[in-house]
């Protein structure tokens, strides 16, 4: 089987003081919306606060995730009881966790020289 060469991820994908952007808060938003019961789902009750930093997002979108494996987990282990399934009755109401702190602005630097790639244009000509 032939191996696939996965090109390293650039530095600049990532930035802990850069705005998210609206793809990542739309994700947010509907982590936001599944952590919550059926009961609960109502836009007025999403936070109103919004992440400020993809450093933010991150965090944020780590809590919600442990949040709905935690609450699924507990559903299975409900439903796979012996007839206990629906006698606990329905969870109470899920509250939140409030957003990570914000990470402040770096002051931007003035351009600098990015470095040449490993390659020469030396050798790349001496290898055709």
């Amino acid at each position: 089987m032939a191996k696939v060469r996965v090109p390293r991820t650039p530095r600049k994908a990532f930035d802990r003081s850069r705005r998210p952007s609206s793809l990542l808060l739309g994700q947010i938003e509907h982590l936001e919306w599944a952590v919550l019961p059926a009961s609960q789902r109502k836009p007025d009750q999403l936070p109103a606060r919004k992440v400020t930093s993809e450093a933010q997002a991150a965090e944020r979108v780590a809590q919600l995730t442990k949040m709905l494996h935690e609450s699924h987990a507990a559903e299975a282990a409900r439903a796979a009881a012996p007839g206990t399934a629906r006698a606990a009755g329905p969870p109470g109401p899920v509250i939140l966790p409030p957003l990570p702190k914000a990470v402040a602005r770096r002051k931007r630097r003035p351009a600098e020289r990015t470095r040449k790639s490993t390659r020469s244009a030396r050798s790349r000509r001496s290898r055709r």
